[in-house]
């Protein structure tokens, strides 16, 4: 019967989930700005007041806003061809404390107006009509050319403190060249929104690159813990690179990054295109052998497909965005992703805690599917929004980033926790075969001090039995038969005590043997036994005890589970062969099944000899047939 929780378990179970709330809660908010900032941008479901005027082959005309598609993810103003410029007319109703307008501008030209007093122009020295407008030169032109050099620029400018419920205008001018013109239009925020964006933005990110350089971390150490008992998978390693070039790709993207001196040295554009290849090249390799080839040729492949696409395009050779990856990633993530969902699918029925890692893993992909969702949605105003315009859109367009940056952050937790799993397993494991052996070399060393107790009590009787001879004589020759019995049956039951003939010369191989053997002749199991081995071998005791003692419980315990069945057999062999020693053993055993798969303990005794028989330049042999265990290695025993 299971121990019942008290009240101080349920209480102390409590206060932690409370206080990992609370802090998942402080993290997450504390992630987001507090400042606020309001766009005035004119969209079809949100209007903010403006009134329109357009300047049109020399003519101001009013214009009644028409929106359309202007970039992959925001509906936009839509102006007709041929329009030099746009005024737009509000009266600020905002009210808001350090008040600053800000915009985004690049080859437009932009006027900023506060009830008819300019307070900013890209064009100081052009004349201004009685339109209001100005009739940019080509010299102006020429010069915001060289000033954003095909760049966005961002433009920031204070406003007087009575600014709530004057006029604001603003004037957009496009040159002639421009396709497709639309509007700039200006943020409202105070001086502390920069500040409080850049803290929070760089609180969360810095939290997040601290864990990716824990998680590369901590993965080195499960592989190096693994690899001193005898375990771990190179492959793990290729996990780590993929955190370190995450972290990489995050902090150099980063304010922290950004403004520090790690700018320099990281080139984002190119870790954006090939982060995730560690990670897929992982998981494809740790896929059975008819997929791993295949999709880890695709992983390779895409990988330096990616390269030679990210150097044509910061040679202009390429068209697209230096930092996006192409359609063919998302494939390559698709297919590795299903592959692996199938394996793990296929493996829960061949442990009897597959479910319980399929809910784990599937806890773990709802999870970071639900932050990441919450995450974006709350910086897209929606999640709709998000899904819509995020992702669907961005699809669309040919930028895969957003729908591979979901896709990537289910399977990276999926394989963090596949890789500390198999530690915690391996670990446990590890764990309990040492326990079997360090109990089962206790069990021998009792046998070997009792046999060594009993070979002296056989000593002190070889060397007494002259005497009772002697006294038996006399006894015998005064003719007191029945005085002569007594003393005969006190003898005899001294020699009862004595432990059955010896097995082998060796004293240790003669302790293991009797333990073991000894118990399967009590139970009616046939044994056949030729141990012809020296009274001293060039092998360490505690080598040949766990060897041997391993080898023959095996044997007494496959022969126990067959039942009370005729023809149980254990023969067992050993003898020298130069400088070799050789050791076999047969048994009679069950038909394999379930059951026997489940059994405590299976296989941490062969995990046992095998080690010790690669100790000494050996393999150990194991076969199976029907009805028939055997186990046999040829130990080196030449010191080299």
């Amino acid at each position: 019967m299971g121990r019942r929780l008290d009240w101080r378990t349920i209480g102390g179970a409590a206060a932690l989930l409370t206080a990992a709330a609370v802090l998942v809660a402080a993290f997450f908010l504390m992630g987001h700005p507090s400042a606020e900032e309001i766009s005035l941008t004119d969209l079809p479901d949100e209007r903010f007041g403006w009134s329109y005027e357009l300047l049109k082959d020399g003519e101001v005309q009013p214009y009644e806003p028409v929106f359309g598609e202007n970039g992959y993810w925001v509906s936009k103003l839509k102006l007709p061809e041929g329009t030099d410029a746009v005024r737009m007319v509000r009266v600020m109703a905002e009210d808001m404390a350090d008040a600053e307008l800000e915009w985004f501008s690049s080859l437009k030209g932009i006027e900023v107006f506060l009830d008819g007093e300019i307070l900013y122009t890209d064009f100081p020295q052009t004349r201004r009509e009685q339109d209001g407008f100005v009739r940019p030169s080509q010299e102006e032109w020429e010069r915001i050319r060289k000033r954003w050099d095909g760049i966005v620029g961002r433009v920031c400018m204070s406003l007087p403190a009575d600014y709530a419920g004057r006029e604001l205008a603003v004037i957009n001018y496009f040159p002639e060249d421009m396709e497709n013109p639309y509007p700039e239009y200006p943020h409202l925020n105070s001086q502390e929104t920069d500040a409080s964006f850049y803290v929070a933005n760089s609180l969360k990110t810095d939290v997040i690159i601290t864990v990716y350089a824990l998680l590369a971390l901590l993965i080195v150490v499960m592989f190096l813990l693994e690899a001193r008992s005898g375990g771990g998978d190179g492959k793990t390693l290729l996990l780590c690179l993929y955190f370190l070039l995450l972290f990489f790709k995050t902090a150099g993207g980063s304010y922290s990054g950004y403004y520090s001196g790690l700018r320099s040295y990281v080139d984002v554009s190119l870790l954006n295109r090939i982060y995730m290849v560690p990670l897929y090249l992982y998981l494809a390799l740790r896929l059975e052998k008819r997929w791993n080839v295949v999709l880890g040729s695709a992983v390779a492949a895409w990988a330096l497909y990616e390269v030679v696409r990210w150097i044509l395009a910061i040679q202009g050779r390429a068209g697209g965005v230096a930092d996006t990856i192409g359609p063919g990633s998302l494939a390559v993530f698709l297919a590795v992703t299903a592959a692996l969902c199938a394996e793990v699918w296929k493996n829960r029925q061949e442990r009897h805690d597959g479910k319980k890692i399929v809910w784990i893993y599937g806890l773990a992909a709802a999870a970071v599917t639900v932050s990441h969702l919450i995450d974006r949605s709350w910086a897209w105003g929606g999640l709709s929004t998000y899904l819509r315009d995020g992702i669907w859109e961005a699809v669309r367009a040919g930028n895969f980033d957003p729908a591979a940056m979901l896709i990537t952050g289910i399977v990276s937790a999926m394989a963090v926790i596949a890789v500390i799993l198999e530690f915690v397993l391996h670990t446990i494991r590890v764990q309990q075969e040492n326990s079997v052996l360090q109990e089962r070399a206790r069990q021998t060393m009792e046998s070997y001090e009792r046999l060594v107790a009993a070979e002296d009590s056989v000593e002190v009787l070889h060397h007494e039995m002259s005497h009772h001879m002697t006294a038996l004589s006399g006894i015998l020759q005064s003719g007191d038969t029945e005085r002569a019995v007594r003393y005969m049956d006190a003898v005899a039951s001294s020699f009862a005590q004595l432990p059955e003939g010896r097995y082998s010369k060796n004293m240790l191989v003669n302790v293991i043997a009797g333990s073991c053997l000894d118990r399967a002749k009590a139970q009616q199991i046939r044994v056949e036994h030729h141990l012809n081995v020296p009274p001293e071998l060039k092998i360490a005791d505690e080598d040949l005890s766990v060897f041997l003692s391993n080898m023959l419980q095996n044997a007494l315990e496959a022969c126990e589970r067959m039942g009370q069945v005729k023809g149980r057999y254990i023969w067992v062999d050993m003898h020298l062969r130069g400088d070799f020693l050789s050791i076999e053993c047969a048994n009679s055993a069950p038909d394999e099944s379930e059951e026997t798969k489940k059994r405590p303990h299976h296989g941490y005794g062969i995990a046992a000899m095998r080690a010790i028989a690669k100790k000494y330049n050996s393999v150990l042999v194991v076969e199976r047939t029907r009805g028939e265990y055997s186990v046999s290695s040829d130990f080196c025993l030449e010191e080299r």
